[in-house]
């Protein structure tokens, strides 16, 4: 009896282009950090999202230059569903009340579920080993900043979230 063949999740997907899709995630992470780091209703939230922000930065700009230097010249469009690896919702946030901020909450604990099993899925399709272990190593922080945001969230008051 033969095996069910599963399609693989990263075909029609290099590394170069999962690499793309990755520092994607981390620019839309950024700016949605920078957003809610002047947004927030506490000195300590903004604080800690200012933190989250940089720390996306640096990921972008990491992926960025792997791109670069080994896939010098390579160019790509992603596709919606290429960005749905990485992002929930929305790319950009509008927060103008409690109301907004509590679905741009439930947005980036959503998204950084999303970039974390992202990068645990695709780290073993990386040919490099240095590669694998960026990957490994963004998916446990964005399982970090997943356990951050809902400290953050239920100190906002925002309960109502997938857990």
């Amino acid at each position: 009896m033969t095996q069910p063949t599963v399609p693989d999740p990263a075909a029609g997907r290099g590394p170069d282009k999962l690499l793309a899709i990755g520092a994607y995630g981390e620019t839309v992470a950024a700016y949605r950090y920078v957003v809610l780091a002047e947004k927030a209703p506490l000195e300590e939230h903004r604080r800690e999202f200012a933190a989250m922000a940089d720390e996306e930065q640096d990921h972008k700009q990491r992926l960025q230059k792997l791109v670069k230097d080994m896939y010098p010249g390579q160019e790509f469009v992603l596709t919606a569903e290429d960005k749905e690896l990485v992002v929930t919702g929305s790319r950009l946030l509008e927060v103008r009340n409690d109301e907004d901020f509590a679905d741009a909450m439930r947005m980036v604990l959503s998204t950084e579920r999303k970039t974390a099993r992202f990068y645990a899925n695709f780290g073993k399709f990386m040919p490099e080993p240095h590669i694998q272990s960026l990957f490994k190593e963004l998916a446990e922080e964005g399982a970090e900043h997943y356990q951050r945001l809902k400290t953050l969230a239920r100190q906002a008051g925002v309960t109502d979230f997938q857990e």
